[in-house]
């Protein structure tokens, strides 16, 4: 008599084995494919262009340690971060620069504002362009110290809001004597993708919701988030869907009011942070930094990049550097670096503006002879 119920019982048990696999598989292939794949960069043209970089695995590994924390006004930053090759520092969110001398020694403190390019994720922390801004200046022997305040997607708008927003934290002991502001990239791409100073179009969609109070959208967004921490399927092929899904952008504008105003906006932030420079003693660099449309010539790696660009994209952020220059030539703040990297043989860009790990170390020499430059000339009179 218990032999058919316990043949009903093990077809049970082995009916609901079968569904909780049918159910895992998507999940058991997801975290095959994750362990025996390259990460996506090791194949890409960053890749290519890194060869010879004896710290490029370790690199892509330490990416991990990139976390975000929230701050007031500016919305946010990289939090406390270690690791072998990427190390952000308690100091509102400022990447390490190990070539900084200790504050007592320090004849220079120096500020760095940027977005992406500047924070510079695609080298390790010795090779960001700002550690060898520090790098060249102390070779020079002028004792530096240099905070890295590059924020992926920042650009000049809120660049301009963390600046102040620190002088008005630090103690008077710990201001900066040069500031520099590293822009062109956002500028630009921004201004096409988003619209003239916009931000990028899926933070503002989120940070809209909460405002807004789009309950539903919210809450499917962090149930999203939630399942791709805890699942290699949902936040490898379910997660980008769903965000793209909510917070997928607007038509890019390509019209000539939006570049217009993008110029205007930016000449504006140049102008109040200027104006701040000269109220506190500071004195500020603003850098237009050179990307992939503005380097010539092109070698055959970087050449293939800019083609598979959006060509309209391109077009435009010419025509912003174009317009941002010719108004801002006679400013005596204002460097164009647009063309630093012109003639170099070496395959520097990867995308519109993020470099090979080597690039840094001629941007930042450049940018170290502009601020000894800057230092030699008498400051502006305050008004």
């Amino acid at each position: 008599m218990r032999c058919p119920k316990l043949k009903g019982s093990l077809a049970t048990l082995l009916y609901l084995a079968y569904i909780v696999l049918i159910l895992a598989s998507p999940e058991i292939v997801a975290r095959l494919i994750a362990k025996f794949s390259h990460h996506p960069w090791s194949s890409s043209v960053y890749g290519k262009i890194s060869q010879g970089y004896p710290l490029h695995a370790q690199l892509m590994s330490d990416w991990s340690a990139l976390r975000f924390e929230y701050r007031d006004y500016y919305l946010y930053s990289p939090a406390p971060a270690t690791s072998r090759t990427v190390n952000f520092t308690s100091y509102y969110g400022a990447r390490s620069a190990p070539a900084s001398v200790d504050p007592a020694r320090a004849k220079e403190v120096i500020w760095c504002f940027g977005g992406s390019t500047m924070q510079n994720l695609e080298a390790d922390d010795d090779l960001t362009l700002a550690n060898q801004i520090a790098l060249e200046l102390n070779r020079r022997q002028i004792p530096t110290r240099l905070h890295n305040f590059g924020v992926g997607a920042f650009q000049s708008s809120l660049e301009l809001i963390k600046f102040q927003d620190l002088l008005r934290r630090v103690p008077s002991n710990e201001r900066p004597t040069t500031v520099i502001f590293y822009d062109g990239f956002n500028e630009a791409l921004f201004a096409y993708l988003y619209g003239a100073g916009r931000f990028q179009q899926d933070t503002a969609g989120k940070l809209r919701d909460l405002i807004e109070r789009r309950h539903p959208r919210t809450a499917v967004y962090a149930a999203s988030e939630w399942l791709a921490g805890h699942s290699v399927f949902w936040a490898t092929y379910m997660r980008p869907r769903i965000e793209a899904k909510l917070y997928s952008g607007q038509a890019p504008d390509a019209s000539a009011e939006n570049l217009d105003l993008a110029v205007q906006i930016y000449v504006a932030n140049v102008t109040m942070a200027k104006g701040t420079c000269r109220e506190f003693e500071l004195r500020c660099l603003f850098l237009l930094q050179p990307l992939i449309i503005t380097k010539t010539p092109l070698n055959a790696v970087e050449t293939n990049v800019l083609q598979s660009l959006d060509q309209t994209s391109v077009q435009f952020g010419k025509n912003f550097y174009r317009e941002a220059a010719a108004v801002l030539r006679d400013e005596p703040a204002f460097h164009d670096l647009s063309g630093v990297l012109n003639d170099n043989p070496q395959a520097d860009f990867f995308d519109y503006g993020h470099t090979s790990p080597f690039t840094g170390m001629t941007i930042g020499k450049e940018i170290a002879a502009r601020i000894i430059k800057a230092r030699s000339t008498p400051a502006a009179p305050r008004h």
